[in-house]
């Protein structure tokens, strides 16, 4: 931190005093502070503490569900820690992070991404192996539900987000700004989100099944990695929040073993104009993906993943398609 400017380290200062002024308060609000011998205990259902999202909230590896991470209880504190890996087309991304979860109520989160542009990056004059990197800090409250205890109504989990992103990526080649700013994006910035889930555990052919819809607040290009916000025509910064859904699906074939998938809208706004790159970004992620859950301790996820248009440039008048970003995901996560 010591070699970011003030403005950022007040920034970082004021985010983090908000999450321990909530994680304080669901520390005093719990009847766990009277029960140290349980408090780490894990007393949740096996595979209810979810995967981790590449942003580092407990959900599947594109979005957050409206769980708490961990397996922890109302009296309880649990945390994961995670792992990603996707190779998409011609990109790399390797994410990593942990979580804590306080009583089944508030979520904090870190988590760490970096993008590798590969042969693409070249393409545009960024060189070989160009990374776009950032770091994420979320948090997440529960508004209302319980994932087990309401089997007998419809009523969902329903919890409240926001995701914190500083994109800390290299300088532009032949400057010291950094790219995304170079771009004509901002390369913090904050987005929110609501989220609905409904965990049925004698569901759809008398198994676990899992459905969640939620609609995130964001002006982030391809969630932070290429900043917030664009430029327009005449390269002038262009913003504005946009509301953009995104679903969750799982069915389990067992206690251990879930199949899904996963779609999330993605705003999009031109960056590039004023470096001589028109990067056309946006669409929607993808997935489907198989988990295994062999016990409370560990969770590994495989996904086919397709995380659309990561950039169709137009550079010097000549079209750069370099938007090919299918590919295949593996996540570990962890629980304690």
């Amino acid at each position: 931190m010591g070699m970011f400017p003030l403005k950022k380290r007040l920034k970082f200062t004021s985010i983090i005093g908000g999450f321990a002024m909530m994680a304080t308060a669901a520390l005093v609000a719990s009847p766990a502070a009277q029960a140290h011998s349980t408090m780490f205990s894990q007393g949740g259902i096996n595979a209810t503490g979810g995967v981790t999202s590449i942003t580092g909230a407990a959900g599947g590896g594109l979005n957050p569900l409206a769980f708490i991470g961990g397996y922890e209880t109302d009296d309880q504190i649990g945390g994961t820690a995670f792992y990603s890996h996707d190779i998409a087309g011609s990109y790399s991304l390797n994410a990593g992070g942990a979580l804590i979860g306080f009583y089944n109520r508030v979520e904090v989160s870190v988590a760490r991404d970096n993008f590798d542009l590969g042969n693409p990056g070249a393409s545009l004059g960024l060189g070989s192996d160009f990374n776009l990197e950032q770091n994420v800090i979320s948090v997440k409250a529960r508004l209302f539900g319980n994932p087990v205890y309401d089997q007998e109504s419809l009523e969902p989990v329903v919890s409240v987000g926001l995701q914190y992103h500083e994109n800390v990526s290299a300088a532009f080649p032949g400057t010291n700004r950094n790219i995304v700013d170079v771009l004509g994006a901002h390369p913090d910035g904050t987005s929110f989100y609501i989220v609905a889930t409904k965990l049925w555990l004698d569901g759809l052919f008398g198994h676990y099944t899992v459905l969640s819809a939620g609609l995130n607040v964001t002006n982030a290009n391809d969630e932070g990695l290429l900043g917030f916000g664009g430029t327009n025509a005449v390269g002038q910064y262009k913003s504005g929040y946009h509301v953009e859904p995104f679903v969750t699906a799982a069915y389990f074939l067992n206690r251990k073993v879930a199949i899904g998938g996963e779609y999330r809208d993605e705003p999009s706004f031109p960056v590039g104009v004023g470096a001589g790159l028109n990067l056309n970004q946006g669409g929607a992620w993808k997935d489907l993906f198989l988990a295994y859950f062999p016990n409370k301790n560990l969770s590994i996820t495989a996904a086919y993943v397709d995380l659309g248009t990561i950039g169709n440039a137009v550079s010097g008048g000549q079209v750069i398609d370099v938007k090919n970003s299918n590919g295949l995901y593996l996540s570990l996560t962890a629980y304690f």
